[in-house]
């Protein structure tokens, strides 16, 4: 099983694969103990991580200068279609979750259709869908909203966007970037309690098919078995 992070203006920080590092440790911990399916090492969650930038820039150590990075040389669309390439170089079941503008190409891309054997998606405050409201995910989309947003109104946003069938809408207490240490907006709090939350979310999604996949292996071990005992 693959979780695709899909990082923010920022890019591949310390920070962020950090934060990638310590969602998927707490997962397979909660998948391999708590759920007692006695998950081995071959049934493990494999973290990806993508971000914006073909070579991480050096210095991008507030939002202005990461956002004037990121639409001078990458903007929207380039991120979706890196993204695209990115999952169509990993098989099996996919589960995305993406920040900030990883969120809106997440969003993007799942509503072109082109995201195989994904499962679904968590986007957080990914204020760009706010001008992608025509775009339904055809897979099933969490948005994690902030409180409130500088630009927009995020009450008119979840009110265009709470019909569609797909998609799930959460607000939070917490702004626009209480995820990543580097943002004006991080909080520690907030950071801590989605961690907890994504564990939460992303368990109850994995541990059926991680069940399944065991079942079926063990099914097929048993045949190989019974073949070489009847000298098949």
């Amino acid at each position: 099983m693959n979780i695709i992070f899909v990082a923010d203006i920022f890019g591949l920080t310390d920070e962020f694969k950090h934060l990638c590092q310590q969602v998927t440790a707490n997962l397979e911990q909660g998948l391999g103990v708590e759920n007692g399916y006695g998950v081995e090492k071959s049934y493990g969650v494999k973290c990806h991580m993508v971000g914006p930038y073909q070579q991480q820039p050096k210095g991008l150590t507030c939002e202005r200068d990461a956002y004037q990075y990121f639409t001078e040389n990458v903007s929207l669309e380039g991120y979706v279609n890196k993204l695209e390439q990115k999952l169509l170089a990993i098989s099996g079941s996919k589960w995305l979750v993406g920040f900030s503008v990883g969120g809106s190409a997440i969003w993007q891309l799942c509503a072109q259709g082109a995201v195989k054997q994904s499962l679904g998606a968590i986007c957080f405050y990914s204020s760009q869908i706010r001008h992608l409201t025509r775009l339904t995910p055809n897979i099933a989309t969490r948005l994690i909203l902030p409180s409130t947003e500088p630009h927009f109104s995020v009450a008119a946003l979840r009110t265009v966007l709470q019909d569609k069938s797909t998609v799930t809408l959460e607000k939070s207490e917490y702004l626009h970037g209480f995820m990543n240490p580097l943002s004006a907006n991080y909080d520690g709090d907030a950071y801590l309690y989605y961690l907890n939350r994504l564990d939460d979310l992303l368990s109850r999604q994995y541990s059926p098919h991680i069940l399944e996949e065991k079942i079926l292996r063990e099914y097929y071990l048993e045949r190989v078995l019974d073949d070489g005992v009847n000298g098949k």
